[in-house]
């Protein structure tokens, strides 16, 4: 006699449909990052220094939700870190936590020279840092506490 295959009932669906699905861990982690158009451009952008929440959605012309959502996942992926100035949250790359870290952020710069949009990321980034951002109380604040530090 066949029995037919059980299926998980509606509210076990539903349970598994709203829990928030974790960072992966190890290689994956490393290459999901790298498997997305926006978190290579952010990473791109952090490579010439830390910058805030509202310059990167400037620069890359993209909703807050968007930029904030792929800053999360970064952050929880080991590639930038946040520190917040005042009012301001800035984001900048971390320190490679493995040989893979490293040589990912070395293909880097290859990596954005093949999205379209890179070249005109870099020049609108280094006109906001020029114009002091739309934080400049924050970046001064930054600026203070890493003098400080060294």
């Amino acid at each position: 006699m066949a029995h037919a295959p059980k299926t998980a009932s509606k509210p076990e669906r539903a349970a598994s449909a709203t829990r928030r699905p974790k960072a992966p861990s190890g290689v994956d982690t490393m290459f999901r990052v790298f498997s997305d158009h926006t978190r290579l451009r952010i990473l791109r952008l952090l490579e010439d220094g830390p910058l805030c929440v509202g310059d990167i959605v400037d620069i890359l012309c993209a909703p807050q939700t968007t930029i904030s959502r792929h800053l999360a996942y970064l952050r929880r992926c080991g590639f930038v870190k946040a520190q917040q100035h005042g009012l301001w949250m800035f984001y900048e790359l971390a320190a490679a936590g493995n040989a893979l870290h490293v040589k990912l952020l070395e293909c880097l710069a290859t990596c954005a020279e093949l999205l379209p949009e890179a070249k005109a990321d870099v020049a609108r980034a280094r006109a906001v840092r020029r114009a002091g951002g739309c934080c400049p109380d924050g970046r001064r604040l930054m600026e203070r506490s890493r003098a400080l530090e060294k």
